[in-house]
């Protein structure tokens, strides 16, 4: 066995897990009108199927005062449980248990403006800065009977247990942390009072729901704010709950919806597993508890290696799994294909804060019943197919054309496969993007795509390949940003940070950057600036930065940005470089303000579609088809998307 200990089975409770990997409790917004769905079910289903051997659902409202949107199921609502049943169902048929995340967000007014959040003390939320109603205990003992109530419906639908969602600064987390809790009655003070609320609720689901329902708790092991949940902290509160015999586990997740949010999905700019030995912590001080690490576990090596150190008893994944789902599965060996990696570039939680149904760049097939082992039909005769364009869009093109049995040949400008997304990589934080790269330079190499790199090609030279279908896969260029007449050129982003990436040695004088496309990598190739230079100057006409990346890893762009010493200058363009001198304006007043010493002038900018190919090639009476920014300009995930539609659909 390759992975003796991840793959080992453990007992819970009186329940046997066949292995230690958790697929963690993720939101995943494809409910509808508050309940469950069939898209909702598949989802999960694909993540069971693929071996893990518990999965935690997402979070599930208990009381109508958590005010979810649609897409959020509430346990509170009354209805037919059916949809509950077939999701237990289609889970546990695989050999996992499935357990419900009791939710309830408290004082976070995220959802219904006009609705009102329920809280423990009168203490805004770090987020929204709402104020709640502060709860009576009468209103107190109503949310214990919501959350026992949930649980006992749940265990009626075929659910195999409950894990109470205590972290992330949510409800039950607002009553253990003293930085949060501050009633003066049973419920508030030291760490008795603290911990009745949640004391509560365990006895009264045990009570209901017997020894053999599994529960667990998510909390964290560090709050990452002054005055909150620390380690010592945690440990205490460990000891006094584990103490009961009433948990089965114990999840630990850090950060609340304070800047310490970024703990809780640290991103490729973290180390990784940057929490596990607080977990490590907790689990040499016995607590008498199974321990489930979270955070950033990179694999199925990484996970190995966690309990052959006695850091965890159980490993949770939730961003590994939604990329692959099939991971458990793959190290078992019993499903014999490479490992789609997670990259953690927080897109998946990027798509869920925004509302949208989740999603994952390298997971054109996330949800679909085929998710766990991916089936693209045979075309109905071999053809000759060129793909142009070795980035994201083009890798993927390529390669699920290739497996629909065509005779691809992929042209790519550089000598190794990548495009952009390479030179990405060699940014500072970045470098994970390599093993997106790598998945789909081994997808082309097995299916015998022929790349032939470092070329520039034109319509002859495709057309010289006599194909019968062409896919243009060429990308964007950065639109160079309106200056005065007479000013020197600023160069492009991509241009400079190649430069820079490829020689050594720190560069005089002030960079200055003006940035309108607010993206993640846009911030690394800032950092890369910042330690180049002697000054580095960011500059973007909106009042904030960072609008294109997810919050949980905004927070992340700031931290480092405002450590690295680079000033950032809101509502502000360029107007004129001369000599050194680099001049913006005010969108708003116009006032116009200036840089000296400026050595370098760089720009992020809306791009440009790279089709010309495209016509040349359709008079020549050749079926071409567009994907990617020269379809145009978007995401990575749109890219990797589009390129999988188009190439398994030839």
């Amino acid at each position: 066995m390759n992975y003796p200990n991840l793959l080992s089975p453990i007992r819970l409770g009186r329940t046997e897990l066949k292995n230690r990997i958790v697929y963690a409790a993720t939101v995943t917004n494809l409910a509808a009108g508050n309940w469950v769905t069939g898209a909702q079910i598949r989802f999960y289903e694909q993540r069971a199927k693929g071996g893990a051997a518990m999965i935690v659902t997402e979070g599930l409202v208990v009381h109508p005062t958590s005010v979810p949107l649609p897409v959020i199921v509430d346990l509170s609502r009354t209805g037919e449980d059916g949809a509950l049943h077939r999701w237990a169902e289609a889970v546990e048929r695989h050999g996992c248990r499935l357990l419900g995340q009791l939710w309830h967000v408290g004082r976070q007014q995220l959802w219904n403006p006009v609705g009102s959040p329920w809280g423990v003390s009168d203490q805004p939320d770090a987020l929204s800065w709402t104020v709640p109603h502060v709860m009576t205990e009468a209103e107190i003992g109503e949310l214990v009977d919501a959350f026992v109530a949930a649980a006992k419906r749940l265990q009626g639908a075929g659910f195999s247990g409950a894990e109470l969602h205590g972290a992330h600064g949510y409800l039950i987390t607002q009553f253990l942390s003293p930085w949060s809790n501050t009633r003066e009655d049973g419920y508030g003070g030291d760490l008795e009072g603290r911990t009745r609320f949640l004391r509560e609720i365990m006895a009264g689901i045990r009570a209901e729901c017997g020894a053999g329902f599994l529960l667990g708790l998510k909390m964290p092991a560090d709050e990452g704010v002054p005055g909150g949940i620390d380690l010592e902290e945690a440990k205490r509160i460990t000891r006094r709950l584990a103490g009961l015999g009433q948990l089965d586990y114990i999840a630990y997740s850090q950060g609340n919806f304070s800047l310490s949010l970024e703990h809780h999905l640290p991103d490729m700019h973290w180390p990784v597993g940057p929490f596990l030995e607080l977990h490590k912590a907790i689990k040499a001080d016995r607590p008498g508890v199974a321990v489930m690490a979270v955070g950033r576990v990179t694999s199925a090596e990484h996970g190995e290696r966690v309990l052959a150190e006695q850091g965890a008893d159980l490993i949770a994944m939730s961003r590994a799994l939604i990329a692959d789902p099939a991971l458990p599965a793959k190290a078992a060996g019993t499903i014999p294909a490479p490992v789609r990696p997670c990259v953690f570039c927080n897109v998946c939680w990027g798509e869920i804060h925004a509302g949208k149904p989740i999603a994952c760049f390298l997971n054109p097939g996330l949800g679909r019943p085929d998710e766990t082992e991916p089936r693209i039909d045979p075309a109905p005769a071999p053809r000759r197919i060129v793909v142009v364009g070795a980035g994201l869009a083009g890798l993927e093109a390529a390669w699920s054309a290739a497996a629909r049995g065509h005779r691809v040949t992929l042209l790519g400008a550089s000598a190794e496969p990548g495009g952009k997304a390479r030179l990405e990589a060699r940014l500072p934080g970045r470098g994970d993007q390599l093993r997106a790269i790598d998945y789909l330079t081994g997808l082309i190499r097995e299916h015998r795509v022929d790349y032939q790199g470092g070329r520039l090609v034109d319509a002859e030279a495709v057309l010289a390949l006599e194909p019968d279908a062409v896919v243009l896969a060429t990308g964007s260029t950065l639109r160079a940003p309106a200056l005065e007449p007479g000013s020197e050129p600023m160069t492009g982003l991509r241009e400079a940070a190649a430069e820079l990436v490829s020689k050594v040695g720190s560069r005089s004088g002030t960079a200055v950057l003006f940035d309108q496309d607010h993206t993640a990598p846009v911030y690394a190739a800032a950092e890369l600036l910042a330690e180049r230079f002697d000054k580095a100057v960011l500059i973007t006409p909106r009042v904030q930065i960072a609008r294109s990346v997810p919050y949980v890893s905004g927070i992340g762009v700031y931290r480092r940005l405002y450590r690295a010493g680079v000033e950032i200058v809101l509502a502000a363009a360029p107007v004129s470089r001369q000599g050194g001198r680099f001049t913006y304006r005010n969108v708003f007043t116009g006032e116009t303000g200036t840089i000296d010493g400026v050595t370098l002038a760089c720009y992020a900018t809306p791009r440009i579609a790279d089709g010309a190919l495209a016509e040349p090639l359709r008079q020549a009476g050749i079926e071409v088809h567009l994907v990617g920014d020269c379809y145009a300009p978007r995401s990575p995930l749109a890219a990797v998307h589009e390129g999988h539609r188009v190439g398994s659909g030839l």
